[in-house]
């Protein structure tokens, strides 16, 4: 009897929450609090402040997260139904603000018009190959420059559409409904892009899954907690972006000068880990409980670790897009050359894609030697650190490397990511070889 009265309410709780729908869920987790509000809005004032005093980014970065901020304290009161619409109407008027009202009216009413594209009722192949005929007419207009839209248009556009779109296309192919006018605006034009032209490619069905998955005050002190870290990345950036010396033959003349130099031009990173940590932070406070952009890259123990810690977003975008695509039509020949294969294709996939977002900001394509030996050579070296992960089974190692061992990984990973980053980051080879050889010249 005893074990009956310990069971049967467990299992009953369970029946309970089972009961209860995800919609009913999402309105409980956005439950108001009158103190635990002002305790959030007391940080974003904090958090202003530092922007404001520190000047941690430049152009209309205050403007955008002041009106981020000023749109959160509107939308925690509303009821939870107008809640999404609130934040889309704020990222409309973010983006007249930040943009112009010609420039944000086209980027919307584009991205309205492919949206009514994809909502016909026809099949899906017709529906994506109209999408792919508007894609080809503005690329055209970005090589050009033509149609007379202002050239402030071009790099926005890319911005929002050049990843987002794929994810949005692979998701509607295989979606059992299709996506509302509401869904499809919030994915699509959250009010940091209208600002920040390097987004990270937020997945749709992640922001739909985790949109008030957990308490609101929660979801949104995580957030914050990730606006502080960003916050203190770019302010260690700037730190840094004052001390560098110009990675060129002509500043480096001292061995100090070539490690120290390569470190720091590593470390300029921090510029886009810190946007992103603030970008998906900001996202937090309107329900998006989205996980972290970047893990702690710096400690890295190899370079599949490496990969699988640094802008998360890419990585997780390739693996839905290119890697399980291609793995799972390759593995019934062999699960190592479908892995070998596929971690090949993403990497292909990775550097050619880096030119199209070249493309949309610059409005040409980059090819460099510097850029393709970067990715064909962490692309390889990932491939051969994959193997020799894996056992003979294709299973990984079950022994864990100790501490001592680890730190050697984890420093010899930073060295070399160092050096390959050096190379990445140069005008050419040549250049990239005289800066490591005419220090010795004094």
């Amino acid at each position: 009897m005893s074990t009956a009265s310990i069971t049967l309410p467990a299992a009953g709780s369970k029946l309970k929450a089972a009961a209860v729908s995800p919609a009913e869920r999402r309105l409980a987790n956005a439950a108001t609090d009158p103190l635990k509000f002002l305790a959030l809005a007391g940080q974003l004032a904090a958090v202003l402040a530092v922007f404001v005093v520190f000047r941690v980014d430049e152009g209309g970065f205050l403007r955008m997260a002041a009106a981020t901020c000023g749109a959160f304290l509107v939308h925690y009161w509303l009821p939870f139904r107008w809640k999404e619409p609130w934040w889309i109407a704020a990222s409309w008027g973010g983006a007249v603000v930040l943009l112009g009202p010609v420039v944000a009216g086209l980027i919307i009413g584009i991205g309205l018009a492919i949206f009514a594209v994809l909502a016909l009722p026809i099949a899906f192949r017709y529906r994506l190959a109209l999408v792919c005929v508007i894609g080809a007419a503005l690329i055209y207009g970005r090589a050009t420059l033509g149609f007379g839209i202002p050239w402030k248009f071009w790099p926005a556009f890319g911005a929002i559409f050049m990843f987002r779109l794929v994810i949005y296309l692979y998701d509607l192919r295989f979606a059992k409904g299709r996506p509302s006018l509401q869904e499809y605006c919030a994915y699509f034009f959250p009010l940091p892009n209208f600002y920040f032209l390097l987004f990270p490619v937020v997945d749709f069905q992640t922001l739909r899954r985790t949109f008030y998955q957990r308490d609101i005050h929660a979801i949104a002190q995580q957030g914050i907690g990730w606006i502080v870290r960003g916050t203190a990345q770019l302010c260690l950036y700037r730190l840094i972006y004052q001390l560098k010396p110009a990675f060129t033959p002509v500043e480096v003349t001292t061995l100090w000068q070539l490690l120290s130099g390569m470190v720091l031009v590593y470390m300029l990173y921090l510029r886009v880990s810190g946007h992103f940590h603030i970008i998906v932070g900001f996202l937090h406070l309107f329900g998006y409980d989205l996980p972290e952009t970047h893990r702690r890259y710096l400690l890295a123990s190899s370079l599949t670790d490496f990969w699988r810690r640094i802008n998360i977003y890419w990585k997780d975008f390739m693996v839905k897009v290119v890697y399980f695509p291609v793995f799972f039509r390759l593995r019934k020949r062999s699960q190592t050359l479908a892995q070998v294969v596929a971690t090949a294709a993403v990497f292909v996939v990775t550097w050619a894609t880096h030119s199209y977002q070249w493309f949309w900001f610059r409005g040409d394509i980059l090819f460099t030697w510097p850029d393709t030996l970067f990715w064909g050579i962490l692309g390889a070296l990932v491939i051969v650190n994959l193997l020799i992960e894996q056992g003979a089974d294709g299973q990984r190692a079950a022994s864990a490397p100790g501490p001592v061992r680890r730190v050697v990984q984890t420093a010899a990973t930073f060295a070399f990511i160092v050096v390959l980053w050096s190379l990445w980051q140069s005008p050419s080879v040549g250049e990239w070889l005289d800066v490591l050889t005419y220090w010795q010249a004094g």
